[in-house]
């Protein structure tokens, strides 16, 4: 599994290279590429639909006219067809000829587009309520990715300016004060997303609703599909591998059969002549291998999105996941004491917190481990300068209650102190 997803990885970083992402390759497969293959075999079936010649009917033979076949052929296929086999007899009564109704191939077109936009939605709730941290993560990833080609000493300046920004976002959106209510309210956070913006669990949070949303896309699509053909839909693909296997071909004629049956009245003065007549359907030629494609498509979401997602909530609910993944720039950024490891620990613990390492991670997998380093690196030192802790102070310093991080509140001022301006007096 790791090699497939590194090979897309790096196809969709060649293939989207121009793009700023704040998302995995898994969510682009979900809301790119498989947007891009259903509009395609919309198109196609649009294609055939309203362009081509979807169905050509047999008249009978007093149709000598042009326009007798023209009205054939699109009655037919506006209104109901039914799929007959030609070893079975046709009824006699009109209501029991529709046990295998096949007028599914009309909404083809539409339902492809539904489908895209099934698949685009959870992309879309990530757009529009990430913003709501207070930060856009698009913008800092595009911003340290332009820092690729500067010099070291330009990079560093760049670098200063994003690393003063996100400095301000985490102190902006840090808990300012601690009790019941918010203590409940930090735990509730890990469930639901909305509670944690200054619990520093909203992005992450919102992360993981809209990967659980792109699962259960997949899987209401199997459903769908299976209520629109009429079909057991999770079992298509492997009914014709079987059949495949067993005939060397395969071909469903009873779900997209090639010729339907379709009955219509021609009244005449007072007289009403009632005709059934057996039409081609070449697009169902075309249906039944776009969907056998798309089921294979949708097996390999199922697969991807399910290990995708039970990956990233081992990120979010494992303790120290954050201390792993940044314990690579211990080294490189010279953090080699007792006493700076520990402050290290608390300045991913307290200080980036969990929505400020899943920063980390989304510019991580954008611009690489040399640009993060540079950017981590700034962080660090913006945190042990701006926040008070020195290489030779003691980690428990600058704590509040209940072991959390100090409020960043403004220095607190003696009575007597000389260097405070004087007071005005009207």
């Amino acid at each position: 599994m790791a090699p497939i997803i590194a090979s897309l990885t790096n196809f969709a970083n060649i293939a989207l290279r121009s793009r700023v992402r704040d998302d995995d390759v898994i969510d682009q497969l979900n809301h790119w590429a498989t947007v891009g293959l259903l509009f395609a075999l919309a198109m196609g079936a649009g294609a055939k639909q309203y362009v081509g010649d979807p169905i050509h009917c047999w008249v009978p033979a007093q149709y000598t006219k042009k326009h007798f076949q023209q009205y054939s052929d699109s009655y037919c296929w506006v209104f109901p067809m039914y799929n007959i086999p030609f070893d079975e007899p046709i009824p006699f009564a009109p209501d029991d000829r529709w046990y295998n109704d096949i007028g599914y191939y009309r909404w083809v077109f539409i339902v492809f587009l539904l489908q895209a936009f099934l698949f685009k939605f959870p992309h879309m709730v990530w757009q529009q309520l990430k913003n709501y941290s207070g930060v856009n993560v698009s913008k800092i990833v595009g911003m340290a990715l332009d820092t690729s080609m500067l010099t070291q000493e330009k990079r560093d300046e760049k670098m200063g300016h994003i690393a003063h920004f996100i400095d301000r976002w985490l102190v902006t959106y840090s808990q300012y004060r601690y009790n019941a209510l918010t203590n409940f309210r930090d735990k509730f956070s890990r469930v639901m997303f909305c509670f944690g913006k200054r619990s520093g669990t909203y992005l992450n949070g919102l992360y993981m609703f809209v990967k659980l949303l792109y699962l259960a896309n997949v899987i209401g699509q199997f459903f769908l599909l299976s209520a629109f053909l009429d079909i057991n839909f999770w079992m298509f693909g492997i009914k014709a591998m079987e059949t495949m296997a067993k005939k060397g071909n395969w071909q469903d004629h009873y779900t997209f059969p090639r010729v339907g049956m379709c009955d219509y009245k021609i009244r005449q003065l007072q007289n009403l002549q009632t005709f059934s007549v057996q039409c081609v359907l070449s697009i169902n030629l075309f249906l039944e291998k776009m969907y056998l494609i798309f089921w294979f498509w949708l097996v390999m979401l199922l697969v991807f999105n399910s290990v995708n997602l039970l990956h990233w909530l081992l990120r979010a609910l494992v303790p120290h996941t954050g201390e792993n993944f940044l314990s690579k720039y211990l080294t490189l950024l010279n953090i080699n004491t007792k006493n700076e490891t520990k402050i290290f620990k608390r300045f991913v613990s307290n200080y980036l917190r969990t929505d400020g390492v899943f920063m980390m991670r989304i510019v991580a997998g954008n611009i690489g481990d040399m640009l993060t380093l540079d950017l981590v690196s700034q962080l660090w030192k913006m945190y042990k300068q701006h926040h008070g802790l020195k290489d030779s102070e003691d980690v428990n310093q600058n704590l509040g209650p209940n072991g959390k991080p100090a409020s960043p509140t403004a220095p607190e001022v003696e009575d007597n102190d000389d260097d405070l301006p004087p007071k005005k007096f009207d």
